[in-house]
């Protein structure tokens, strides 16, 4: 997984993307809108950005840094329904790297990126040396009903 193979797997999928540059990295940011009854009639609004670091060591904070720059972003490029009026952000940070702290791992697996108004952030770590990626093991109580979809997502692009 490449930033250039995601691009391509965004394009395949008929998902709308652009580059743009996230913590000062140049990163591929993908936006898909969905309306599901089965998600309790909701609107869900998700935004994949991925950003490859190369060889930079991938920590718990440059995580909580790339989905920090990475909400942000799509605060202020979401049009759509108010947040929480039956409509919800997803942002799916995807970090690339070959050089992976434990810890950061565990911050993936474990999910502890944290709740947003309406919104939730579920970070991702590709290594493109093995080919390993690091993603929640287990959908959270808050916004369950999401997870199964954003897990889809990844799935999609390895």
């Amino acid at each position: 997984m490449t930033t250039n193979t995601i691009k391509q797997k965004l394009i395949a999928q008929g998902i709308y993307h652009s580059d743009n540059n996230i913590v000062n990295k140049p990163s591929v940011i993908g936006y898909e809108k969905k309306f599901k009854l089965a998600w309790m009639a909701t609107q869900l609004n998700t935004f994949i950005v991925a950003t490859d670091f190369k060889d930079e060591k991938i920590t718990p904070e440059l995580i909580n840094q790339h989905i920090t720059a990475s909400f942000n972003f799509t605060k202020e490029n979401y049009t759509g329904w108010p947040r929480g009026l039956q409509s919800g952000i997803g942002v799916i940070a995807i970090l690339i790297s070959n050089n992976i702290d434990e810890k950061a791992k565990e911050y993936c697996t474990k999910l502890k990126s944290g709740k947003k108004w309406a919104g939730f952030t579920v970070p991702v770590i590709f290594n493109p040396d093995t080919n390993e990626v690091y993603q929640f093991q287990k959908n959270p109580m808050w916004g369950r009903i999401y997870y199964p979809h954003f897990k889809k997502i990844i799935n999609s692009l390895k």
